[in-house]
Order: structure tokens, then sequence, then C-alpha cells
């Protein structure tokens, strides 16, 4: 097993709703998810290439995959109340609505990183050049930077588990694949939507502590190891 990575850099604000939030009301974590950042690749993969084989392919390969992001030094995350359209539930067309979603602001780039064998890395780093957004369709990023390498420990991602003592740092709850997800779950041209029962939350530990904070905005930087 290796670790295949690529480094983004967004064009303005990321946004990722943490899950069971309702979409009046979206809270964002400060990264995207496993689930989002393996949907990611595969729909990228899909509309890049025209090729929906192709996508069920690496979805074989990068599903079960663990995942961590490396975080810029700084972070910040601001509410922004919206007017939004949300589809009528009974009949056609739309109604106009507000309601509150949270972005984040990096100062630097992101890593995006994934423990897959070593012989699917060039389908995996293919798959990382091919991103353009992740979390919501306006979170659009760009590559700067894709190679196999091990991630900062100290900069990143980390799946927590209870019974370990808990370090120093923020956990979020972030949403991952389970063995029950299949191709049809992720596919953008099947029509369905995701079953909530073939998605699992994890709590992650991110290594950032709060620098600032007020009603609607909260400022965070890494942690510095001794």
């Amino acid at each position: 097993m290796v670790w295949i990575g690529a480094k983004y850099q967004f064009a303005s604000t990321f946004s990722y709703r943490i899950p069971y939030f309702s979409s009046s009301y979206a809270l964002s974590a400060p990264a995207p998810s496993p689930s989002t950042i393996k949907l990611a690749l595969v729909a990228s993969t899909i509309n890049r290439t025209g090729d929906i084989e192709k996508g069920k392919q690496l979805f074989q390969k990068v599903y079960e995959a663990n995942v961590t992001v490396e975080l810029p030094t700084k972070i910040a995350v601001f509410k922004a109340f919206m007017k939004r359209l949300k589809k009528k539930r009974q009949e056609r067309g739309f109604e106009k609505t507000f309601g509150i979603r949270e972005y984040i602001l990096y100062e630097g780039s992101i890593g995006i990183y994934l423990d897959v064998p070593r012989s699917f890395t060039e389908d995996v780093s293919e798959a990382l050049q091919k991103v353009q957004y992740f979390g919501t369709s306006d979170s659009i990023c760009s590559l700067y930077e894709n190679k196999v390498s091990e991630p900062d420990a100290n900069r990143s991602t980390k799946q927590w588990v209870q019974k370990e003592a808990l370090e120093e740092g923020v956990i979020f709850l972030l949403s991952d694949f389970t063995e029950k997800t299949t191709f049809e779950d992720v596919n953008p041209f099947s029509g369905k939507r995701m079953i909530k029962e073939n998605l699992t939350l994890k709590p992650y530990l991110f290594p950032i502590q709060v620098i600032q904070r007020d009603k609607n905005c909260t400022r965070y930087q890494l942690i510095q190891s001794a």
C-alpha cells in the first residue's frame, strides 16, 4: 500500500455540509469528507472522459481506501445568509426560501491523500488530476501538485477511535462509504440518490485550534508540534 496525493488551491471558498444538517442550516466541516473525495474522483472521471465503465473501475479501486487531508496553516469559517430555490415536494417547479450556509477560506493549499495498492497509483493519480471541485459545485479548485508521497502527519486529519486518548485538536464527524456502497450509489448518471445506510459517520481529529471566534466567523490555525 502507498499514499498517492495531490495538492489543490481553491478559487474562492469551499463548502461541505456536515451530514444530517438541514440544507436550510448547512454547517461545513473544514475539509471534504472521505466519501466526498471519492465521489469527486469518480464523478470527475466520468464527466471528463464520458466513460461510465472507467468510472466504475475507479470506484472499485478507491471505495475502501483510507483518506486523509493535509490542512493549510490557517482556515477561516464564516456563515452566509442566502436566498435559495427549493424544489417543491408535491409539484413541479421551485419555491423561494432562505437559509444559512457555512463557507471555508484557506490560507494556502490543501492536500488530498488516498492509501491504495501500488498497482492502483497510476489510475488514482490520473483521477486526482481531473477533479475540478470538492463538496458543493461552486467549491472550484485547481491542482498544482500530484505525487506518490506520505502526508505530513502534523498537518493531516486522522480518524479517531473512541478508546484512544484524545489528542489536541478539534473533532468533526465525516462521512465515508460502507461495504454496502455500490457504484450505482455514486454514478452521477444513474438518477439515484445515495442511500443513507450506505454511508457511515466517522470521527476525525483535525490538528487545529481556534484563534478567534464570533457569532458568524471562526478562525483556526494548525497546532504547532513540539
